[in-house]
């Protein structure tokens, strides 16, 4: 059975700017944990593009390679920052570019954890017993708009027909960024998780949500063509580029701590031990070099035996390379919110998940035989299975 695909359509646009891209803490470990990246680029056809596959191939790079930050929350907020930096340097070298940016989410599957980061519309759902929950904020001004209509000041009518719904209060520009969600929920065997970008709000939640629920027990691929054939059926005219995907939790695992694994937290603390260790060893060759100093000079000295250096056992990781919208200044302030910024969907809200601080868990995924889902219409695709997981990144628009 395949737990994670991610797939992608063009719509009605010209070229893709979305991206998406599926990294395996460990690709030959079946309980691998998981980082899910989604982007929607902005700018022009070119521009677009360049940003959004610029901004997630510099965060995973990060992500992997990179950062040595101990927990997962930090980690994930450095990489934003890697991506953003990319952005500018890009756009100060190619000023055609200048106007370019993407928003990004990635979500972090961390044994029964999910820990993301995201920036700008794109999406991050939850499906748990039949109700479909958006985990992260919403920093579009459509976003604000649902909040008054929650709040009573406006109609749902006239947040859907506000002429300025999609523009952003926040993306990835290479400037200061606006709007920062962080946060984390517990995991369920049987939640389902949704990645996408904007071009999925063709669909209305509840049926979203339908549409997870009915392929629970199917293969992932099949229910990621779903979603994509479920917005191409209805023929929306100027249809934007649509990203999903799909991630079916069964158990946890501990593949962190395996041979092969692409990254480890708590890394820092062991660095910090070793040099620690490593000026003591020093403090102890200084003085062995004094002695001998004042021996060879003639002078009577007492015998110092000094203690050998400790070992140093430094942490060892295994480490591998592996349309236009326009922006407005937001008027909240530069502060990451504790909770999601939206109104209620059409769909029962279930009750928030419990966030724990970040740990490192298990994900524990037995292999299980399932059919096969037939391909369909959707341009690319990265699924993740039991054996033999791949991934591939994907251009985007």
């Amino acid at each position: 059975m395949t737990i994670i695909s991610g797939k992608q359509s063009l719509g009605q646009r010209e070229n893709q700017e979305d991206a998406f891209d599926i990294v395996f803490q460990n690709e030959r470990d079946p309980k691998s944990d998981i980082l899910m990246l989604v982007a929607d680029g902005m700018g022009g056809h070119a521009g677009g593009e360049v940003a959004s596959n610029l901004a997630l191939s510099v965060f995973k790079s990060h992500f992997v390679e990179g950062s040595d930050a101990p927990r997962p929350r930090e980690r994930l907020q450095e990489s934003l920052t890697a991506a953003n930096d990319a952005l500018r340097q890009k756009i100060s070298s190619q000023p055609d570019l200048k106007g370019m940016g993407c928003t990004l989410v990635a979500a972090l599957k961390l044994g029964d954890r999910l820990v993301w980061v995201s920036v700008g519309d794109s999406s991050l759902f939850l499906l748990r017993d039949g109700r479909l929950k958006k985990l992260n904020a919403d920093h579009s001004l459509y976003g604000e708009l649902l909040q008054m209509v929650a709040a009573g000041q406006i109609t749902q009518e006239e947040a859907d027909h506000n002429p300025r719904r999609n523009a952003l209060r926040s993306a990835l520009m290479g400037d200061r960024i606006s709007l920062t969600d962080v946060n984390a929920i517990t995991l369920k065997p049987g939640d389902v998780v949704l990645a996408c970008s904007d071009g999925l709000d063709t669909l209305p939640q509840a049926e979203i949500a339908s549409v997870l629920q009915s392929g629970k027990s199917r293969d992932m691929r099949g229910v990621a063509s779903d979603l994509l054939n479920a917005v191409e059926a209805k023929g929306k005219p100027k249809q934007d580029n649509t990203t999903v995907v799909v991630y079916a939790h069964v158990q946890d695992g501990m593949s962190s701590m395996l041979r092969g694994s692409q990254w480890a937290f708590h890394q820092a603390d062991g660095k910090k031990k070793s040099l620690k260790y490593a000026a003591i060893g020093l403090g102890a060759l200084a003085i062995g070099a004094v002695v001998g100093a004042l021996t060879y000079s003639g002078k009577e000295t007492a015998e110092v035996d000094p203690a050998p250096a400790p070992e140093t056992t430094p942490t060892s990781q295994e480490e591998r390379s592996i349309g236009d919208r326009s922006v407005v200044d937001p008027a909240s302030p530069d502060t990451p919110p504790d909770e999601e910024q939206i109104a209620p969907t059409e769909e029962p809200d279930i009750q928030d998940p419990e966030a724990e601080p970040d740990t490192s868990g298990d994900d524990d995924v037995p292999p299980t035989d399932a059919p096969e889902q037939p391909e369909d219409q959707a341009s690319d695709d990265v699924t993740r299975q039991d054996e033999q997981p791949t991934s591939d990144s994907i251009d985007q628009e």
